[in-house]
């Protein structure tokens, strides 16, 4: 498909949404259906404006518009490498994962200035486009405000905790969008990746599968790999963590294959140190941490001392959390 407007009607109508919802004072529906009928061109500024009312990057579009008739270019990136995409969601999404990171610890100390700054977020969201994201990633700050207002510990098993309820209902929209999307873009697997921890796990298991699934139409992206790759190993550290080690297992058996598909020799590092710590959990603490040492040593040999002293303290976490379940949980965002 090599025709910018039947591309863009099609991943419209896989979103479910109509001519009106996407239109706007930029784009008239008139314009926009000319555009996907190939009557009329478009310039890259609105190209890119309207693919913001999809939740579609640039270049994945691009990828995919131009995919079928060029060669796929294998890549290799490093571990932790950042990930640039011009979508307008990005910068506000990094900026809800680096607020959720830190929102605890200054919960913790200044609770009236962390509620003040996420009120603040919410209302810049939600006054500040009409595009769906603007509504998902608002929520997201609505439930972080939530849990910690209620000193809702998420490192404690969701489904006993009566007070998460509120969260769950909360959470119905993002959950609601992530089952309703029929092809993922890296904007759904960065939104799964940072919003899960707030789902029922059986949830979280469910949308992993459909996840992988419906990732297929941009696999060969080339920044795909890492946008997949991180959130698998950050739902295998959720299900270790609780226990579903089978869950767990088939997390890794999907990272095996990705691995194998790309022959990233940096995923295959991690992929060990991960198949370490199952086997730890899974033997009680008999096996597994050679194959964790084993990921370390070669980060030295690598010359990547930040991410082996990164691994290193994860090994003290994985050892106490095998000796007390339910405490010094790691999980991986």
């Amino acid at each position: 498909m090599n025709e910018p407007g039947k591309l863009f009607r099609k991943l419209r109508q896989d979103r479910h949404l109509t001519l009106q919802q996407v239109a706007d004072e930029h784009n008239s529906i008139s314009f926009i259906s000319k555009f996907e009928n190939g009557d009329s061109h478009i310039g890259f500024t609105r190209l890119i404006h309207l693919l913001g009312k999809i939740n579609f990057s640039a270049e994945e579009f691009l990828y995919l518009l131009g995919k079928d008739s060029t060669l796929a270019t294998k890549s290799s990136f490093l571990i932790g490498n950042p990930i640039f995409l011009s979508a307008n969601f990005m910068t506000p999404l990094v900026t809800l994962m680096r607020d959720l990171d830190s929102s605890r610890q200054r919960y913790e100390k200044n609770p009236a200035k962390t509620m003040m700054y996420f009120n603040q977020k919410i209302l810049e969201l939600e006054n500040s486009g009409t595009a769906d994201w603007h509504h998902l990633l608002a929520i997201l700050y609505q439930v972080q405000a939530e849990l910690l207002k209620n000193d809702i510990d998420t490192n404690q098993p969701q489904m006993t905790d009566k007070r998460f309820s509120q969260v769950r209902i909360m959470m119905r929209p993002i959950i609601s969008y992530l089952y309703n999307i029929e092809n993922w873009s890296s904007f759904e697997l960065l939104l799964f990746g940072i919003s899960h921890y707030a789902m029922p796990l059986a949830t979280v298991h469910q949308l992993e599968r459909i996840a992988i699934k419906r990732t297929s139409i941009n696999e060969t992206f080339p920044i795909m790999p890492l946008v997949q790759g991180g959130l698998l190993f950050g739902l295998f550290s959720t299900y270790i963590n609780f226990r579903k080690l089978d869950w767990a297992r088939q997390t890794l058996h999907h990272l095996q294959e990705l691995v194998a598909q790309r022959e990233d020799s940096n995923y295959a590092i991690l992929l060990r140190f991960y198949q370490g710590w199952f086997e730890y959990i899974n033997s009680d603490g008999k096996q597994g941490i050679d194959k964790m040492q084993d990921a370390i040593d070669i980060l030295h040999i690598l010359h990547e001392p930040k991410m082996a002293a990164m691994l290193v303290q994860f090994v003290k976490l994985i050892k106490q959390n095998q000796k007390t379940p339910g405490k010094s949980m790691l999980f991986i965002m």
